[in-house]
């Protein structure tokens, strides 16, 4: 492989923006395998290495470098190293690494290689933190993984569901993936189709919010249009044949409604330790809290466990050619592969969303502006076109009563969290979450 100087990797990985590690002292890192891709006018290495810290677990990442007289020098600089690890996917190619093998998988078939030009033009975007992504030709991009877990990584596993086993395309369709098999096994990279002048939910929501009128019918249309496309994607999770053992629907039981409503329960006593000192209004309605997340223990369970998002609001959704697109699959990055594949009731994807709404609404709000009531209004429409596009699924609770219990318990268990994301990270915002979970049990 080409020569890493071990003595300069920790220097060499803390100058890296999608470093997590960079606030902790390492103690090693290692080369724990590695594959050589020998491409004119490329020679590059594939190197997967352990960071050993003095504190804490250790973590993997991958390195693709190339031979420099400055000892590391990472390939992803290089145009023709890009386009190298392209063709590796493109074509389906295998090369040996030193235990195990590198897989290119392509499942975009014909069709997913039309337009593009020769030589492929490369554009680096400079807006992701923990991935390094490039668009090619400005018809696919390629999401190299840097931060590497072991297992099977949700955005490939449900982005190949989709394309390969559902008709569900309100979403920018996984075209191909670069795989390390072995005994380091994990997802190396992922291409999906580039999806040009489109905005992120979040954004386009905000600027909706911003204006000095109250939101129209246009925008409540959307709002629908929104829930009717999770509503799909819904569908296409529950269409899962029984032999799809990742993806197949399964029973709705009590004990899972009891463990999720425990776990509730657990949470709004961590957060309101923490909270209530500062809130002291919040923590006068701790039973209260406590009784209605209780609730969802005591529904008759109806419907089922499916695969969810898992992590959906504004920001994982894209507004283009006047429709909505839903990605990131990855699920939430602080829990484990195995936790984001665990199949759960549906609402919990729709409680996310409509928790964005009210987070666009506020934040107009610390802007300066004025709150209109648009969250109410666009919660409605978001929900009758997600029961609209859901009439009838059996992923679903069979009576409103379960559906509007569980839903709320939900949207309860996404307000602990974003209170203690808050309090950790962006102190001036916890009264954001705060101020929702007083209306919440004012509304009981």
């Amino acid at each position: 492989m080409t020569t890493l100087d071990l003595t300069k990797l920790p220097e060499h990985l803390k100058s890296q923006r999608w470093f997590s590690g960079k606030a902790w002292p390492i103690k090693q890192v290692s080369v724990v395998d590695h594959a050589n891709l020998d491409a004119t006018p490329c020679n590059l290495s594939l190197a997967v290495v352990e960071v050993v810290y003095e504190l804490g677990q250790p973590e993997r990442y991958l390195l693709p470098v190339k031979p420099s007289t400055d000892g590391i020098k990472d390939a992803l600089e290089d145009d023709g190293c890009l386009r190298a690890l392209f063709d590796l996917i493109r074509d389906g190619a295998q090369i040996p690494s030193a235990s195990g093998r590198v897989v290119g998988e392509w499942i975009g078939g014909p069709e997913g290689l039309l337009g593009l030009p020769s030589p492929l033009p490369v554009r680096r975007l400079l807006v992701e933190q923990s991935n390094t992504s490039v668009v090619l030709g400005e018809k696919v991009i390629v999401k190299v993984i840097r931060k590497l877990e072991a297992g099977v990584n949700p955005e490939y596993e449900v982005g190949r569901f989709l394309a390969t086993r559902t008709s569900f395309r309100a979403t920018p369709v996984l075209l191909g993936a670069l795989r390390l098999e072995g005994a380091a096994g994990a997802t190396l990279a992922l291409v999906h189709r580039f999806v040009p002048d489109s905005v992120d939910g979040w954004k386009y929501t905000l600027e909706r919010m911003r204006q000095s009128r109250p939101v129209g019918d246009r925008f409540l249309s959307e709002m629908e249009e929104l829930g009717a496309r999770l509503g799909d994607l819904h569908q296409a999770f529950g269409s899962a044949p029984l032999d799809d053992t990742a993806f197949a629907p399964e029973p709705l039981l009590q004990e899972d409604l009891q463990r999720w409503s425990a776990s509730i329960v657990g949470e709004l006593g961590v957060t309101l330790a923490e909270a209530g000192r500062l809130h002291a209004d919040l923590e006068k309605r701790r039973e209260r809290l406590i009784e209605y997340a209780k609730r969802l223990a005591q529904v008759t369970p109806s419907g089922q466990k499916i695969r969810i998002h898992g992590d959906l609001h504004l920001g994982q959704v894209l507004r283009a050619n006047d429709q909505w697109l839903i990605f990131d699959f990855e699920g939430e990055p602080a829990r484990s592969f195995t936790s984001r594949r665990e199949k759960y009731s549906p609402l919990r994807d729709v409680a996310g969303m409509i928790r964005s709404f009210d987070y666009a609404e506020a934040t107009v709000a610390l802007e300066g502006g004025t709150p209109r009531g648009r969250v109410g209004p666009s919660r409605d429409a978001f929900l009758s076109g997600y029961r609209k596009a859901t009439q009838g699924a059996a992923f679903l609770p069979s009576d409103d009563a379960a559906f509007d219990t569980m839903l709320r318990a939900f949207e309860l268990e996404k307000l602990l969290y974003e209170v203690r994301y808050e309090m950790a990270n962006r102190p001036d915002w916890v009264r954001i979450p705060v101020e929702a979970l007083m209306r919440m049990e004012e509304g009981q």
